[in-house]
């Protein structure tokens, strides 16, 4: 991986000279710095007008992908236009249309409650630690924990998680920024977000940006010339090609990127023949 700065100027040509462009957004620690607690985790100011820029302009669309379910992030990020990819890839929701589980969730959907109630009879009196039920998966939040709780939700989560499997149940456990999830193994952000550029059509050029481990699934799947980004450079190994150290810098690059595209239009358009 390299500092997207050293190829910024070669991928924004890349950008301007696309037929058309789909640029998939991480939410938590791309779009919004990480906070403490989910609900405290908002966009940077000025990044839906941003968005919202982005997703009007021609050949050009926008999805934002995120473990949250697709209404949690609607409530801070509700674009006219856009996709909306929740918990991970297991909701779906395309432009004017419902949010739509995908596949293979129903079969480990009815044990949820039963894994979220383990967790919770656990966990019980842990001082800052969250239990979230997403609906189709289970997270333990554990920023605000002590180092000791933290260890304890990290363990417990894996027993749980490894009962259930040995049952034969498709579920995996996923780490996360201070945060533990259990969900169905069938889906994750890199399969969904393939199958919706499929969908979209060819000659399209992929853009990913995201900062967390599950993002790792789209880079590594999205085709060999997309654009993938990781945010806040981590010592973990990555399969995305450049990097851009904070959520401020995501935001100066769509600010660039919308440069770009709208330049492409201006230059589609006839001259006037007077």
């Amino acid at each position: 991986m390299e500092p997207l700065a050293t190829a910024e100027k070669r991928i924004l040509l890349q950008l301007q000279e696309a037929e058309r462009v789909f640029c998939f957004l991480d939410y938590d620690g791309t779009l919004a710095p990480l906070a403490p607690t989910p609900d405290q985790a908002l966009p940077l100011p000025g990044t839906p007008a941003l968005l919202r820029a982005l997703s009007v302009l021609p050949d050009t669309r926008i999805a934002v992908v995120s473990g949250r379910p697709i209404a949690a992030i609607r409530l801070f990020l509700d674009i006219p236009g856009a996709y909306y990819v929740g918990i991970h890839g297991l909701e779906v929701c395309i432009p004017g249309g419902t949010t739509e589980l995908t596949a293979d969730v129903a079969s480990v959907q009815a044990f949820l409650p039963e894994i979220r109630g383990q967790l919770e009879q656990s966990l019980a009196g842990l001082p800052g630690v969250l239990i979230e039920d997403k609906g189709a998966a289970v997270a333990c939040h554990y920023r605000l924990a002590s180092p000791a709780d933290a260890l304890l939700v990290r363990h417990t989560s894996a027993t749980v998680a490894d009962a259930y499997q040995r049952k034969g149940l498709p579920i995996r456990l996923t780490h996360g920024h201070k945060v533990m999830e259990i969900r169905p193994t069938a889906v994750n952000k890199g399969r969904t977000v393939c199958r919706i550029l499929a969908a979209y059509g060819p000659s399209v050029l992929a853009v990913y940006i995201g900062d967390d481990q599950t993002d790792e699934d789209a880079f590594a799947l999205l085709p060999a010339e997309s654009i993938t980004i990781q945010v806040g450079f981590s010592s973990v190994r990555t399969a995305a090609r450049y990097g851009l150290e904070d959520p401020g810098e995501v935001q100066r690059f769509l600010a660039a990127m919308i440069r770009r595209r709208r330049r492409r239009g201006q230059a589609m358009i006839p001259a006037s023949e007077g």
